[in-house]
């Protein structure tokens, strides 16, 4: 035999034979505990399948509105020190921090909570807080708010505020800007 021709194969099956099939395991067989195929667990809803869609309640409405709230009185209060160090700049010998009046600071954050409600509402149809509480604001079909409808939603939730609290005593947990509107506060 020379280097060039194949070695004879001694033994082995031909290529095109078929493999013979593995001896099955009885399901049971402590032998081979790799084998059992285990029940599958029953699928069991999670709490957020279970209320995608259902009006929210008054604790998470709160907490929505007190994240929403923090955030622009952030933005509001950055804007502030941005402004104050602006006019450091340009003159520091003459700089003198003040701090701004009550009723302005009221109303920018009234004017700042509008603006914001009116274009996450408008837009994605939640807002930071509805995000990190897992709300959404609809109209009553449970389409998205068009821009004015979402605008006046705002305006009354920035001046009656207490309004809110109506979801305690309404079936449908709808708050007086809800019922006013038509529009409601769903689970997402």
């Amino acid at each position: 035999m020379t280097r060039t021709e194949p070695r004879p194969d001694l033994g082995a099956p031909s290529p095109d034979a078929p493999l013979p099939p593995d001896p099955p395991a009885p399901a049971g067989d402590a032998r081979f505990p790799w084998r059992a195929v285990p029940d599958p667990a029953p699928v069991v809803p999670s709490a957020r399948a279970t209320a995608h869609g259902r009006p929210a309640g008054v604790v998470t409405r709160a907490a929505a509105n007190v994240v929403d709230v923090a955030l622009v009185l952030l933005v509001l209060t950055l804007g502030y020190a941005g402004w104050a160090g602006f006019r450091l700049l340009l003159d520091p010998t003459a700089f003198r921090l003040s701090a701004p009046e009550y009723e302005w600071v009221v109303l920018a954050v009234g004017i700042g909570l509008v603006l914001y409600w009116t274009v996450t509402w408008a837009g994605p149809g939640r807002t930071h807080g509805d995000q990190f509480m897992g709300l959404r604001v609809v109209s009553r079909g449970g389409a998205r708010l068009h821009p004015l409808h979402a605008a006046a939603r705002a305006v009354l939730c920035v001046l009656f505020l207490p309004g809110l609290f109506w979801v305690l005593v309404s079936r449908r947990n709808l708050s007086v800007q809800d019922v006013v509107l038509r529009t409601a506060v769903v689970y997402d």
